[in-house]
C-alpha cells in the first residue's frame, strides 16, 4: 500500500479544467506510515551522503565536509525540505508521474531553501 494511502483520506473535486484535492490525516495515520516516511525521506538524502563517505575513506576529509555540509542544517532548510520530498511522493503516488531527478540530492546552498 502507497504512503499516502495509508497516512490520508483524499477527496478530489473536479472543477472545469481543474481538479482540487483535500488530504486529511487518518487518525492514527501518521504512525501506520513513521518507518516508511522515514525512509521515504533518508532516499532523498542517501546519494550525496554515501557520496560524501565514500570521499572522506579516500583521505579527502575536506572534500566530504563540503559535500556533507550541502545537506540541509537549519529547521527551515529541513522543513522546505520535508515540503519538496513529500510533494514528489504525491506526484509519483497519486498522478503516476516518474520524478526520475530528486533535485534535493544534486541542489547547491541547501542552507538557503529555495530563496537563491
Amino acid at each position: 500500500m502507497a504512503l499516502y494511502e495509508k497516512w490520508c483520506v483524499a477527496t478530489k473535486e473536479k472543477n472545469q479544467r481543474k481538479q482540487y484535492w483535500t488530504l486529511v490525516e487518518k487518525d492514527g495515520g501518521r504512525d501506520e506510515v513513521r518507518d516508511a516516511l522515514v525512509e521515504t525521506v533518508r532516499s532523498h538524502y542517501e546519494r550525496l551522503e554515501r557520496i560524501a563517505d565514500d570521499v572522506a575513506r579516500l583521505g579527502f576529509k575536506t572534500a566530504a565536509e563540503i559535500l556533507r555540509a550541502e545537506l540541509p542544517q537549519t529547521p527551515t532548510a529541513r522543513s522546505g525540505d520535508l515540503g519538496e520530498i513529500l510533494a514528489t511522493e504525491l506526484v509519483e503516488e497519486e498522478i503516476g508521474l516518474r520524478v526520475p531527478v530528486r533535485r534535493l540530492r544534486y541542489k547547491g546552498r541547501a542552507q538557503y531553501g529555495a530563496s537563491w
